[in-house]
Parts: C-alpha cells; structure tokens; sequence
C-alpha cells in the first residue's frame, strides 16, 4: 500500500502536467462504505446455563456472546490507460479474510495513519484490453468474479460475519455475440514462491467455460464447466502409500460441471441449478479392503428456488417465495469415491444466523459446540447438505421504502457416518431457524437492514454434545448499513 501510494505521488511530482492528466485519463472512482452490527448468543457453543460436569472452570464457558460493530470500506478507482486498455484498482479497508485487511472493531479507538495503510489492501488491480483477435475482451491481474450468492464459485465482498473479501488472480476472456456470451477463466488461488522446485512446489490453478444464452428475455439459461487442480507434493510418480507416506506425486484434478437457468414471467421469478462433480481426489485415499488407493469426486447438487409478487392496491406488494438443495454427502462406507458435492468457492449461504455464521466468517457457527470442536456445522454451500426454507416480503403502499419479511429454514446432512466405536450413527438434523427483518431503502444506493433470528440446534448437535450439557438455540439482533457511491 505504501509503494502504490508513493509510486502516485511520484508520478504526479515528476511527469509533467499534460502528460500527467493522460495518465489517470477517465478516472471514475466508486465504491461501499458497509456497516455490520451483531447482537449474538450461543453461536459458538449452543449452552446458556451449563452443568456441573460441563463447568470447566465452573461457570465461565458459557460466556459465548456477540456484541460487535464493525466498518468495510471499498474503492474503485477505473481509468483509461490507452483507448483500448483500462486500468483498475480496488481498494479494501476493514474486512476479515484472507489477505483482506483486518477489521476495526468498534470501541477499540483510533487509528494511526500508518496501522490504516497496513490494513488497506489493494484486492483488485487488473488490466482490460478491448477486442483482443477483435471479438474478445481480456482482463488480466487480480479481479472479483461471479455473482454473491453463488453455489459453485464467488470471488468479492461478502456480508458474512467479518465482511470478508476475497479475489482472484486470473486471466479472463469475453466474447459477446448477439444470442450467446462466452466466458473463459485461467489463474491461480494458491502458489510458491517462484525460485520454488522439488516436491515442495505446490500450487492450486483454476479453468473454467461459461456460456450464457441470451435469445429469449424470459428464460436465460448457461451451462458451465470448472477444473480445480491442486498440484502433488510429493516426489514425481510417488503414489499413496509407497514409501510409508500418504502425499502422492499426482495432481488431484476436481471438476464440477453445470447447467443453470433463470426464468421470468409476469410477478414469478425462478431458478434451477445442477451440478456434478468428476476427477480424481488423489489428497485422500481409502484405507478398504485391497489396500490405499485414490478416489474419484463423484457429488452432485440441486437447486431451486422460486417467487411470486403479487401487487394490491391500497396494500402494497406481497412476495411469498420457497427454496431448495441438496447436495451428496459421503457416510464413510464407500470407499470407491468421494461423493461429497465439491464447490470451487460457494457463497451459498442462506438464513439470517446459519448464513451470516458460515465456514469463511470471522466466527462459525457451532465452532466449539459443547467443547468438541465441533465445526462441520456451519454452512458450506451445499457439501453434505439438504437444505430448504420458505417465506414472506411485504411492501405497504404507504410506506414504499420499507420491506418486511420472515423466514423459515432447516438444514440437514445428506448423510453422516459413524460416531463412536460401535459404529452407531447421528441423526442428520442439523437445526431449524426463523428469522423476521425489516429494510429501509432510502435511496437507491443506501439501505438499512435489521434482522432478528433463532437458531434452533438439531438431533445431530445434540448426538455430539457433551455429558449433562444444556442445549439451547442460538438467537441474534444484527443492523447493517450499506452506502454505494
């Protein structure tokens, strides 16, 4: 951050004026300010009032309360670096994550001007080049992709506990034609150093075709295809097993493969999602009957969801809507795959406490649930899971800024394996939720929100939990803010 900002005011000192006002030639700058507020209880552990045995020192490990404010700021500066070449950087300050900056928690007092650099990170910086070959548009360098919500892969801003960010470093290309658009990525989201060689050099690379049609304005389907490959550690042609080790000298190569429609009629709004998974998981191997060997990724998912607005007069708008998934699970008993449905990066996340608490947030749900560590839990997308909800949003007419809503979801695993000894197995009742919440739109660009929920824990926490350990629901009051600019 200190080089860029150095490397600007050098610029600006040094080049002269014209040529300096071509240099940020078009600058647009854009951007959110974010405010997260969470009022939280029993998240981690799902106890209120623990138990003579479950006292450990008695009386102080049940003190699983949330009472955070935090702020995320992101700026995009965009400008033309050539006629046919633009620029752009994307500034974050405030958001839990990997390598996004970390999170000022309200109540904790200033910052120097130096701790504010050192936790502004630059998440974008990229380079688009127009009608490259004179049809494709190519973009180069760190960028954001996909759409927030998304089951199989997102890459930007999410509004999970934390406000984590996260991107990704690829090339991508773009053509537009007049009933189709294509979509071509190729990067990196894990590597080495590069003076890195021998079994050490490990990296993660990323592929993948998209292809949307657009013919019909009604119904817009794509089909899609991602390729995953996590690169071998161990020696070249080392397989599991040999030489006492479990690494293999093989890439594991992940492929989820997909078809998904949008449709749009009069007040219904719907979509459908599948997805499969192929390739060879060659990080776990079976330890069955005729040895170790590898497996083979082969889960599948399912999704849908629909809606229907229904507008009266003198009342206001009404939408009742519904959702479904299923993803596979893996009971342990076949070892010829893995048939746990696998994202590349799911931001599936839904609920009020279930979604904002998921396995990338500052803080997971039912991370040390009754003391056993326990985090599979927490939201995943659609690994191991069944999922469904259903609900209601209302907008009076007399009040057309505000949306009420309330909600209901329960969640479950596709299947579980074995939790003792004796081979018995948990339930797959993960838990239940009802969330009620109320948004204001000021404008188009700022919104208020406030949510209330209770999270109810399922037969399969309380399989887990502790010996003579209390099991009470999680519940949370959160208000978040959200400025564009």
């Amino acid at each position: 951050m200190k080089k860029l900002l150095g490397t600007t005011l050098a610029l600006a000192m040094f080049i002269p004026a014209g040529a300096n006002a071509e240099l940020l030639k078009n600058l647009k700058v854009s951007g959110n300010l974010d405010i997260q507020t969470t009022s939280a209880r029993n998240v981690t552990d799902f106890v209120t009032r623990p138990t003579g045995a479950n006292s450990s020192p008695a009386g102080t490990n049940n003190n699983d309360r949330i009472g955070h404010a935090t702020t995320r700021v992101i700026l995009k500066l965009d400008w033309d670096l050539l006629d046919d070449v633009h620029a752009r950087v994307t500034l974050v300050k405030g958001a839990e994550g990997v390598g996004a900056g970390a999170a000022r928690t309200y109540g904790t007092g200033a910052q120097s001007v130096n701790g504010i650099q050192d936790t502004t990170i630059v998440q974008e910086a990229n380079v688009k080049i127009d009608k490259v070959f004179g049809h494709v548009d190519l973009t180069a360098g760190r960028q954001f992709y996909g759409e927030e919500g998304d089951l199989v892969i997102y890459y930007g801003p999410r509004s999970a506990y934390g406000l984590r960010v996260d991107a990704i470093d690829m090339f991508r290309a773009d053509w537009n034609g007049e009933h189709m658009t294509v979509t071509g990525i190729a990067g990196k989201t894990a590597d080495t150093a590069v003076n890195t060689v021998g079994s050490g050099n490990s990296a993660t690379d990323l592929r993948g075709v998209i292809v949307s049609c657009k013919m019909h304005e009604m119904v817009k389907p794509s089909v899609y295809v991602y390729n995953r490959v996590t690169h071998g550690v161990a020696g070249i042609g080392q397989t599991l097993g040999s030489v006492g080790t479990s690494a293999d000298g093989k890439n594991s190569n992940l492929w989820v493969a997909g078809a998904k429609a949008k449709v749009t009629s009069g007040g219904f709004d719907g979509s459908l999602e599948v997805a499969k998974n192929f390739g060879e998981d060659r990080a776990t191997f079976a330890n069955a009957v005729g040895g170790a060997r590898n497996v083979n990724f082969k889960g599948y998912a399912v999704q849908a969801k629909a809606s229907y607005k229904i507008d009266l007069s003198d009342v206001g708008m009404i939408k009742p809507w519904g959702e479904y998934g299923m993803g596979t699970g893996d009971s342990n008993f076949d070892y010829a795959g893995n048939n746990t449905f696998q994202s590349i990066n799911t931001d599936y996340r839904p609920g009020g406490i279930y979604g904002r608490f998921d396995t990338g947030a500052a803080l997971q749900l039912a991370n040390n649930a009754n003391g056993n560590g326990a985090n599979s839990f927490a939201s995943n997308g659609l690994s191991n899971r069944i999922i469904w909800g259903f609900g209601v949003k209302a907008t009076p007419s007399s009040v057309e800024k505000l949306t009420v809503g309330a909600a209901f979801y329960r969640y479950a695993y596709h299947r579980v394996a074995p939790f003792n000894a004796a081979g018995t197995k948990s339930s797959r009742n993960i838990g239940s939720e009802v969330n009620v919440m109320a948004k204001w739109t000021h404008s188009e660009n700022v919104s208020l929100k406030a949510t209330a929920g209770s999270f109810k824990p399922g037969a399969a926490m309380a399989d887990f939990r502790a010996a003579n350990a209390a099991l009470n629901p999680a519940v949370m009051l959160a208000g978040d803010v959200a400025i564009k600019f």
